[in-house]
């Protein structure tokens, strides 16, 4: 007798009155209109005043932004730049991916390269004549070539031709691993960059708190040309609730009382407490329960359900099946290579080849589900439950 094929219907959100989990996008990159969900704090304000005063009076303003991975950092860069683009202004945002000096200064100097069409080669031709590009090839060719200051002014040359602009340095914390050599070049560069910026320019970088702390020891001289840091805090409760309104209005399909139905408050309560205010782990905390409760059709879904949940699984088959997919290579790695742990982000992101940052953001949002334990020295372990099921287990094979 031959089998039947049986196919089964996701679960539809439609019970909640929503179209789909609205939390399933994390990063500010990925979503459309942004700002109509973004939950706006204190930061956001002071920013914002300081943007305009530099396009009202012309005026040139250099800051950081400083928080640890998930606070909005690269949104908040992202919408300088919009604000920018918007008054016509030239827009040089870098995401830094590499500890290599010369690809990020490459990479800054290409943004700056129009689209290449037949009048734009006749430019770059002609700039080349003028050994504008022979000169930066040059000093790009080799940290020996590397001529800070000389690079500065070309960069200062260069935007000086627009009314408005803006240089952008996103995840600069990825340069920690560069040599001593390489870093004090380039922030010797910036350093110049922004004692002789155009008018109406902003500079703005973003860093994780740790990687911020080291830099500003090693290169005080660049650091007091900052007119402004601006530190992210944690998100409050009451933001937390904002946040899941906006999300919620977004993908209504039915009109409700409480605009943060299906949650409770003691269920967002929780999941705040959970995710400590960083509010990516907090989106995926409400993703990952939005999407279990479904399932079950939990409604509403309170703190008890929350608990439900997130509770202890009662085997290490259970424990691995409820890790979600994208992350069940690096518990694999925890449980199976390095007995449980505990083992660093470092050790982590080199078994599996990753970026560290990756295995760091990945490694903090299992600690938020209670999959993981960390601690302060940045070391992470399987929880106890855990180990005793890696434990029966070595006690079963000896047997």
């Amino acid at each position: 007798m031959e089998g039947t094929l049986k196919v089964y219907a996701s679960p539809s959100y439609e019970i909640y009155g929503i179209s789909k989990n609205p939390f399933v996008e994390l990063a500010s990159e990925g979503i459309e209109d942004i700002e109509s969900i973004h939950v706006y704090q204190e930061v956001d304000m002071k920013i914002s005043s300081i943007i305009s005063d530099v396009i009202g009076n012309r005026t040139s303003v250099a800051f950081s932004i400083v928080g640890p991975l998930g606070m909005g950092k690269t949104q908040r860069l992202k919408s300088i730049g919009k604000i920018i683009e918007e008054k016509r202004g030239k827009v040089i945002y870098v995401k830094v991916d590499t500890t290599d000096v010369l690809k990020i200064t490459r990479d800054i100097f290409a943004a700056l390269k129009p689209p290449r069409e037949r009048t734009n080669i006749f430019i770059e031709n002609l700039y080349r004549k003028l050994g504008f590009i022979n000169r930066l090839e040059k000093m790009l060719s080799s940290l020996e070539e590397y001529k800070s200051r000389d690079i500065a002014e070309m960069l200062t040359q260069q935007l000086s031709k627009y009314s408005y602009s803006a240089l952008l340095l996103d995840e600069l914390e990825n340069m920690m691993g560069a040599t001593e050599k390489e870093k004090i070049l380039f922030f010797e560069m910036l350093r110049h960059f922004i004692s002789n910026m155009p008018p109406g320019t902003v500079f703005a970088f973003a860093s994780i708190p740790e990687a911020y702390e080291e830099y500003s020891k090693q290169f005080p001289a660049f650091f007091m040309r900052l007119h402004y840091e601006f530190k992210l805090r944690p998100m409050s409760f009451e933001e937390v609730v904002e946040l899941v309104k906006k999300r919620l209005s977004k993908v209504r399909t039915k009109d409700t009382s409480d605009p943060i139905y299906p949650f409770t408050e003691d269920a967002l309560r929780l999941i705040h407490e959970l995710g400590k205010g960083n509010p990516r782990q907090i989106l995926r905390l409400l993703n990952h329960v939005l999407t279990e409760a479904v399932k079950h059709k939990f409604d509403p879904i309170d703190e008890y359900v929350v608990t439900t949940i997130l509770e202890e699984p009662k085997s290490l088959e259970e424990y691995l099946a409820r890790i979600p997919h994208d992350f069940k290579d690096i518990v694999k790695v925890i449980v199976e290579k390095f007995e449980g742990g505990p083992v660093s982000y470092i050790e982590v992101a080199k078994e599996l080849r990753i970026p560290g940052t990756e295995a760091y953001e990945k490694l903090e949002h299992l600690v938020s589900l209670n999959f993981l334990v960390g601690d302060p020295r940045g070391n992470y372990k399987v929880p106890d439950y855990v180990r005793k099921f890696l434990k029966k287990g070595k006690e079963g094979v000896k047997e």
